[in-house]
């Protein structure tokens, strides 16, 4: 790991970015040292206080010391979880934040529900994305406001979302597969992404999707099952963490990117998706499912008049 400047300089002096799942060895974890090592200072997400603090201090030892790191813990399990996130972000960064990398992501050998009744696949690589980015309208608004520029929103995607399939029931009471389960969480995620992208652009916060590619991330060991069969056979053929979190920085970073929108990028260029997620029915269908779910959380979870900042952002774009 480098301890010498980024070539081009810190780009983000100045700048605040939340990383979610920054567990050391993954890529959340090499996103955050590389924004921090492009000046930035980075809200470092962890599920507990002690994840949190303890992938700071990693940080803060292999950084090149150009960035801080602070400290932010939530359960993402769930949308109370989310908005937990977002209330910890809001107390670290008041004036704003100017960029938000959704990685945190899980897959499990058995079918669970979260706590608001979803499978937990899908509670996590998707819901929880979308009720923290929504969550955080109103700082990202604010960080655009700060820079002059739109704010950066970058929600981590995968190769084989190709292979999932649109449900309507987010519980899957039927049979269930753990890649059935994670492919379909990860298109889900895609088809919002695109349509959150068409409701933002031009309003000063921009959305796109990154595809890490085929690293050695520490999730298949995680995540156990056919999962974790195939990170203990594919790893000699991985690459490094570092690798896959470079389209996330350059979509952080890249000053040529300051206004890209509903793109999705590999580590080294921009690319096509998957037919399926390109169609925009599928990702109406899927924004405005989250909506509901998203909007029925609020009216049945009142919160404190800060929140009113929050749901007037997101009904702007419903």
């Amino acid at each position: 790991m480098s301890k010498h400047p980024s070539p081009s300089g810190p780009r983000m002096r100045g700048q605040t970015v939340l990383v979610t799942g920054t567990t050391k060895g993954g890529i959340g974890y090499e996103t955050a040292r590389l924004l921090g090592d492009e000046g930035a200072t980075v809200l470092t997400h962890g599920r507990t206080p002690e994840a949190a603090g303890a992938s700071v201090e990693n940080l803060v030892v292999d950084g090149n010391g150009a960035g801080r790191f602070i400290p932010v813990a939530a359960d993402l399990s769930s949308i109370a979880g989310a908005r937990q996130l977002a209330d910890a972000a809001r107390a670290a960064a008041p004036q704003g934040i100017h960029g938000l990398v959704n990685n945190a992501g899980a897959g499990f050998t058995e079918r669970r529900l979260s706590p608001d009744g979803f499978e937990m696949t899908m509670a996590i690589n998707h819901v929880a994305v979308a009720a923290l980015t929504e969550g955080l309208l109103d700082l990202l608004h604010a960080g655009a406001d700060s820079l002059g520029r739109p704010s950066r929103v970058a929600n981590m995607t995968a190769l084989i979302e190709g292979r999932g399939k649109v449900e309507t029931d987010w519980s899957y009471p039927g049979k269930y597969s753990q890649t059935q389960a994670y492919f379909n969480a990860k298109l889900t995620n895609l088809l919002y992404t695109y349509a959150l992208a068409r409701r933002l652009d031009g309003r000063g916060v921009t959305v796109n999707a990154v595809s890490p590619g085929t690293v050695n991330s520490g999730f298949g060991e995680k995540a156990g099952g056919t999962f974790g069969l195939m990170a203990r056979f594919g790893a000699p053929l991985y690459g490094h963490p570092s690798r896959g979190s470079r389209g996330c920085v350059r979509v952080m970073a890249d000053p040529d990117l300051a206004t890209a929108t509903g793109g999705y990028y590999t580590p080294s260029k921009r690319k096509k998706s998957s037919r399926k997620s390109r169609t925009e029915h599928l990702q109406e269908q899927v924004y405005l499912q989250t909506e509901r779910i998203l909007r029925a959380h609020r009216d049945n979870h009142p919160r404190s008049v800060g929140d009113d900042r929050v749901r007037r952002a997101s009904e702007r774009f419903e």
